[in-house]
């Protein structure tokens, strides 16, 4: 990369460590030592394995090593509720990140051009539209049922009904923020 780095010695800076450009300090005087050696030496080449480990691979390899477990963790996981607990939230945060709502919260938390996925799936619908002429009668029952069990903004009647919204509901009821014209505005 032919760069330094000056990073603090942190457990999410460990695996930086290994790179011979990556300098490490523990308090101002370290990192003091560490910029006037920087600023009067080269950096070396990194060699090609490790260079590889900067690679968009090596980072997936990283991942999916991570964050796989061992049938005896899965096993004591579900002995413990715990699969219980990663489907709901993962079933929270598919229906969170629905229609416009999840637009507008993927706006808010600074997603860019990306954050416009509705706006994109519906102009993708509306070309196929135009270019495909010839439509099944039952996908367009199928699609009538699918719109029929979301709401205007993207959320399912499902996620409107489940206790974590009527909590949520009951906390801004109380005055706390109104919420009158919202998706959890009751009528």
């Amino acid at each position: 990369m032919g760069k330094f780095v000056i990073v603090p010695v942190h457990p999410s800076n460990t695996f930086f460590l290994k790179f011979p450009n990556c300098l490490a300090y523990r308090n101002k005087l370290e990192f003091a030592a560490n910029l006037k050696w920087a600023l009067r030496n080269e950096p070396e080449p990194l060699t090609p394995e490790l260079a590889r480990e900067f690679t968009w691979e090596a980072a997936t390899e990283r991942f999916v090593a991570a964050s796989a477990i061992t049938r005896r963790e899965a096993r004591e996981r579900e002995e413990l509720g715990m699969s219980k607990v990663d489907e709901r939230i993962a079933w929270f945060h598919r229906e969170l990140g629905k229609g416009t709502r999840g637009d507008t919260i993927r706006k808010v938390l600074g997603g860019g051009p990306i954050s416009n996925q509705v706006g994109w799936q519906n102009a993708r619908e509306a070309e196929e539209q135009l270019n495909f002429d010839g439509e099944d009668q039952d996908d367009e029952d199928e699609d009538d049922h699918d719109r029929e069990d979301a709401d205007d903004e993207g959320l399912s009647g499902k996620f409107r009904r489940s206790t974590l919204v009527a909590a949520i509901r009951s906390t801004f009821a109380n005055g706390a923020v109104p919420i009158s014209g919202t998706w959890m505005d009751k009528s």
